[in-house]
């Protein structure tokens, strides 16, 4: 008996003695969103812009997916150069998985098609 009463003591002392993780409701750590641009081609670069900060990637044979990062609504700039003569399509997906555009366009070598699409955290 004097066991059992000691076994409750020593639980309750250790279930009162927990603390709180307080990491996520510190304001100073921010929490990034992610997104998706995906553009498929068969030959083209693609040069975007997101926060003051300049990308380029460039896609060959298919498409490449290209995640993006952000924290606050902000505007997502595109360029687009297609380097032969081709169908281009940009899909911008959001992290809450809306699709914020969804554009197939037929482009000539050489062609620049810029786009913006603004991005929202809600």
């Amino acid at each position: 008996m004097r066991l059992n009463i000691g076994l409750l003591v020593l639980i309750f002392i250790s279930l009162s003695s927990c603390t709180k993780n307080s990491t996520f409701s510190n304001p100073e750590i921010a929490i990034s969103n992610e997104g998706i641009l995906r553009i498929e081609c068969e030959n083209c670069d693609v040069n975007y812009h997101i926060n003051n900060k300049d990308f380029n990637v460039s896609v060959s044979n298919g498409s490449n997916d290209i995640p993006f990062y952000y924290t606050s609504d902000f505007k997502l700039k595109t360029e687009v150069v297609s380097n032969e003569d081709q169908n281009i399509r940009v899909l911008v997906i959001d992290s809450f998985g809306r699709v914020v555009s969804n554009e197939l366009n037929t482009r000539g070598k050489g062609e620049v098609s810029k786009m913006e699409f603004a991005i929202k955290t809600k």
